[in-house]
């Protein structure tokens, strides 16, 4: 039988993850851009980027018709893990940067851009910013949201007898041992924000319920790190329940043929935001700001996120209808979130997966 494009799209980010370390070591040896290419009037910006599927289809389609659109500029993509990798390498690189746009958690980026990490946008140099809905809208003039996503719970259909319906399904004990739980992240955090809503709690007054009641669900996890990644894990049934987002568990249930299954959670989810950000100090901040603009255009938002169920940032992308219904977009999905205040939720992030790491992984 025929592998369909999104099976082979999966296998090929599989393949790419191996070679994740080694290519942002070389890559982000780079100076940010690379420089003109000598006597042609190209330019290369270098994008910092997730890796894995984001990465083959978001240069599929958003990076390969930009360069199509604009072949004076050539894109590299740089592969990485999370938010928390892409703060360490700016921080680290930050008078010869190791790239001109980059990737960041929406909870995460207003560190960068108060470290002076990340550079305002010119508004006459990304028009599309006018076009954002009202959630996508960067801060005080730094990067906008690309991505709308929401936390989901996943598990493997032909392992999983009884379908999860609620987070408190997490502590079944037909899953122990057979739990994927990469929550030293922002899915961590979103997951402390529903499991206090569950227990009654206040997030903003007092975590303790909820890391409490994460402490009892250690000894079921069987990994907290899940390679390559916690959707390959459900998929090749190392894990048979975990928690991930929803447009990658989306994508996967494609990949998979129906394997991998993401669940919305009866007591709802949290919505994430993932920001495109123009780096300070970039040696070619017009380039990176053209490819910001198109990135956030209804044209790339559309085609990138039919193939891998975002929900759109932009107001003039309408995604096909099965698709939508699959996103955070959805009515369903936007009947089932939970509030989160994201801005005061900035300056607790760091303590958040401190604890995480500390009492609930390492306890």
């Amino acid at each position: 039988m025929t592998a369909s494009p999104r099976r082979l799209a999966t296998a090929a980010g599989i393949a790419a993850t191996a070679l994740l370390v080694s290519s942002c070591a070389t890559s982000a040896s780079t100076s940010a851009g690379g420089g003109s290419d000598t006597g042609s009037g190209r330019q290369t910006i270098t994008f910092m980027g997730f890796f894995g599927t984001f990465q083959d289809s978001f240069t599929k389609t958003v990076i390969k018709p930009f360069e199509k659109a604009n072949p004076d500029i050539t894109v590299r993509y740089v592969p990485i893990q999370n938010s928390a990798e892409v703060l360490a390498k700016l921080r680290a690189s930050k008078k010869n940067p190791p790239a001109d746009v980059a990737l960041m958690d929406s909870s995460v980026a207003p560190t960068a851009n108060k470290e002076g990490l990340f550079a305002k946008l010119d508004e006459a140099q990304v028009p599309n910013l006018a076009r954002l809905v009202d959630k996508a809208r960067g801060t005080d003039g730094y990067g906008p949201g690309l991505t709308l996503d929401s936390l989901s719970i996943l598990y493997n259909s032909k392992a999983v007898k009884k379908a999860p319906t609620s987070w408190n399904d997490l502590w079944d004990p037909a899953h122990k041992g057979k739990l994927a739980l990469p929550i030293a992240d922002t899915r961590g955090v979103a997951l402390i924000v529903a499991l206090e809503k569950i227990l009654g709690a206040d997030y903003k007054k007092d975590i303790d319920p909820a890391i409490d009641r994460l402490k009892t669900l250690a000894p079921a996890v069987e990994t907290w790190q899940p390679s390559p990644d916690v959707y390959t894990a459900v998929q090749s049934g190392e894990a048979d329940v975990a928690v991930g987002w929803n447009a990658r568990g989306q994508f996967y249930k494609d990949a998979s043929d129906g394997v991998v299954q993401p669940v919305l959670p009866e007591e709802g989810t949290v919505e994430q935001i993932n920001t495109i950000n123009l780096v300070a100090g970039s040696g070619h901040t017009a380039a990176a700001q053209k490819f910001i603009d198109y990135a956030i255009g209804a044209e790339a938002q559309k085609a990138f996120d039919d193939d891998a169920y975002y929900a759109p940032v932009n107001r003039d992308a309408t995604l096909k209808k099965d698709v939508a219904e699959r996103t955070t977009a959805s009515a369903e999905q936007q009947k089932h979130q939970i509030p989160v205040d994201w801005s005061w939720m900035t300056t607790r992030y760091t303590a958040w997966v401190d604890r995480i790491k500390r009492e609930v992984i390492g306890g």
